[in-house]
């Protein structure tokens, strides 16, 4: 596997990253200009105030806020809100966006100054979104999780930007890592053929995996380790994209259909590796 520029590993790297992107966040939505917030996203139901309204409520979340109940009537109008995200979402979906941009530059005030201090360590116990984990691992799902809303607000409202930033390193990093699992399982890739996923820009790398059967069961073995392994002769498909065109199909944002791909190689294959590239939950 290669990136460029590389992903953040250890804890200042990531927290300087999530820093940067808060701060993106937040000088977006000082700068929206009318009927900005209205618009909708690419999360359905979510108008660009709603993805606001997300991220500091999980901020709150993960420094220790207890979620909200919802009301019987509450329930009633909206039966399909029925997780700790969704409640908090809903908690603030009556608040300004100004509200909210104070409420985030407080948190972010106050987790960083945590972070930084020399008491803090990464193996630290935390609760994530998805149990209890490292405060390395909270803050590698944090920072996943904001740079995805970040780049969903920016969709919304016609402004692109930092597809070339720490935050989307470690999102493309992420998706490397889950490449074989993907190939293997997820998409069903037949052993003996192999897949690699080449990234043209602003985060430029290149990840690979191919399907060894090993007791009747599919393995995918990653390629470009910088090992001297031997590997065997494979079928390769290669699936071409802009970081753009991964990063939001890896978020679930854009249909396959949608998703701009050349393809190299076994045109069902690549197909179904695009199916199943979505690594958000």
């Amino acid at each position: 596997m290669t990136l460029h520029p590389a992903a953040p590993e250890d804890l200042p790297a990531l927290t300087a990253a999530y820093a940067q992107t808060v701060q993106a966040i937040s000088d977006l939505g000082h700068s929206l200009r009318p009927g900005d917030a209205e618009r909708d996203t690419a999360c359905p139901g979510w108008t660009v105030l709603d993805q606001f309204a997300h991220v500091v409520s999980l901020e709150a979340w993960v420094q220790g806020e207890e979620p909200p109940g919802l009301s019987a009537d509450e329930q009633a109008q909206t039966p399909h809100i029925n997780d700790v995200v969704d409640r908090f979402l809903t908690s603030r979906r009556g608040r300004s966006l100004e509200e909210l941009l104070e409420e985030l530059d407080a948190l972010v005030s106050s987790r960083v100054r945590h972070l930084e201090a020399e008491t803090t360590s990464s193996e630290d116990p935390a609760t994530g979104p998805f149990g209890p984990t490292t405060l390395l691992g909270l803050m590698s799902s944090r920072l996943f999780d904001l740079w995805v809303h970040e780049q969903d607000i920016r969709e919304a409202i016609g402004r692109p930007g930092n597809l070339d930033t720490a935050a989307a390193a470690h999102t493309v990093n992420l998706l490397f890592r889950a490449l074989p699992r993907i190939v293997a399982r997820t998409a069903a890739v037949p052993h003996d053929h192999a897949v690699i996923l080449d990234l043209t820009g602003p985060v430029v790398g290149r990840a690979g995996a191919r399907v060894e059967e090993r007791d009747g069961k599919a393995h995918g073995i990653p390629l470009f380790t910088g090992e001297a392994e031997q590997h065997p002769d494979v079928v390769t498909t290669t699936l071409t994209m802009s970081t753009q065109a991964a990063t939001r199909r890896a978020a679930g944002r854009v249909s396959t259909a949608d998703t701009h791909v050349t393809v190299t190689g076994d045109e069902e294959i690549a197909r179904r590796v695009l199916d199943a590239l979505v690594i958000t939950p």
